[in-house]
């Protein structure tokens, strides 16, 4: 009952803030100042209503858990693909998705959304020229970028919730990685982040038990 109740009243007016901040965007007359107000709160909008899914994900499966059913990865990542790389709108950044495999794995489709949306609006983010490179192979997805990367100290401690990358004057709310980590030990899908600072950050997810089929 809760997380209805909440799935409600806080995406309800999330959804509000974004549709209304698009359409001020949409507005000619809007001068420079005021279109990037409004395309702060646009995308502040849109991270508060993924930290709110996550949230309610997370508590709807620790509760009774979800179902699985088989589940095409190399879709839902595209989706988040084309949904993350807008974060990268005027900036020289080249994003590219390829795939040499179609995996197939029994799970719920909300919870890989989520993992991976994760990691592609970090790449993203926190990217400011270069590329972001998504790859799809025989065992996982590999999501190398060149962005602003991380010290291995932070590196040790992005899973905790609360600690950012090397930059969090550019928002985020530092509970992305906590969240991938404790998908990926619940479910069983190993992460391995290896980053380094200036250079960026390559990011694997692998599925273990995925049926696998060359493209």
């Amino acid at each position: 009952q809760f997380t209805r109740d909440a799935s409600h009243e806080l995406r309800s007016p999330l959804t509000v803030i974004r549709i209304s901040s698009e359409l001020l965007l949409a507005d000619e007359k809007l001068d420079d100042a005021g279109r990037r107000a409004a395309e702060r709160i646009r995308r502040a909008a849109s991270e508060m209503d993924e930290l709110t899914q996550a949230f309610l994900l997370l508590a709807r499966e620790s509760e009774a858990g979800l179902p699985s059913a088989p589940l095409c990865v190399n879709d839902v990542v595209a989706e988040e693909f084309e949904r993350a790389r807008a974060l990268a709108a005027g900036k020289p950044v080249a994003a590219s998705l390829r795939s040499s495999h179609r995996l197939t794995i029994d799970a719920p489709e909300r919870v890989v959304a989520v993992l991976v949306g994760n990691l592609l609006r970090n790449a993203f983010s926190y990217t400011d020229r270069g590329e972001v490179e998504v790859t799809i192979d025989d065992r996982g997805v590999v999501i190398r970028d060149t962005g602003v990367g991380m010290s291995a100290e932070r590196l040790g401690d992005v899973g905790r919730p609360f600690v950012r990358g090397e930059s969090p004057q550019r928002g985020g709310h530092g509970v992305g990685l906590s969240i991938v980590r404790r998908l990926s030990d619940r479910f069983g899908w190993p992460v391995d982040i290896h980053s380094e600072v200036g250079i960026g950050t390559r990011v694997e997810i692998r599925f273990p038990v995925a049926r696998v089929e060359p493209v």
